[in-house]
């Protein structure tokens, strides 16, 4: 009980920092309360990764909070708050799920097939076979981040020639992607 009782001594305390405009100690209150919260949390939300993230959120509200020194009982605030944004995260989550089956149903019969298809080898050797030599070189250097000054650099050709060369090449694969979905 001892252990107990200094540790509420020592949050109290950190609170009346806090109130008294120490912003400092947020972390240390942050750390107080975050495992806490997390607990409360996984109970509403039944996952312990969303849990993390609602108490992270919940003491975030804190932070931009703007009159701290308005709250009388600040544990009955944070959890009261921390219920508030469980809540919400499981109805916008909700309304995302009902909006995802809804617009974006994919045909779980196709779907190995389309894995497939689209592996990362069957992709560079469509590629390759889509796309004439230079092109594919162009486009590659793209697919690694380059931009067109430097592929223009390495391919020895000008920033806008290789602009139109990655437009043209991206049309084709776009139009080859296109067949391949469509079968």
């Amino acid at each position: 009980m001892y252990v107990s009782s200094k540790k509420n001594a020592e949050n109290n305390s950190l609170w009346q920092k806090y109130v008294a405009g120490n912003k400092s100690v947020f972390g240390e209150l942050y750390t107080y309360y975050h495992k806490s919260l997390t607990a409360f949390c996984i109970g509403r939300v039944g996952n312990i990764e969303q849990a993390e993230n609602v108490a992270s959120d919940t003491l975030i509200k804190l932070l931009q909070y703007p009159n701290p020194e308005d709250i009388e009982n600040f544990e009955s605030w944070i959890f009261s708050v921390a219920k508030n944004e469980c809540f919400t995260y499981l109805t916008t989550s909700e309304r995302r799920k009902k909006l995802l089956d809804k617009n974006y149903r994919v045909d779980q019969e196709h779907s190995p097939e389309v894995e497939m298809r689209f592996s990362m080898e069957n992709m560079d050797h469509l590629i390759q076979s889509t796309l004439e030599e230079k092109d594919c070189k162009i486009w590659l250097l793209h697919q690694q981040g380059y931009d067109n000054q430097e592929i223009a650099e390495i391919v020895g050709s000008t920033e806008k020639t290789v602009a139109n060369r990655k437009s043209s090449a991206r049309n084709k694969l776009k139009s080859v992607f296109k067949k391949l979905n469509d079968q």
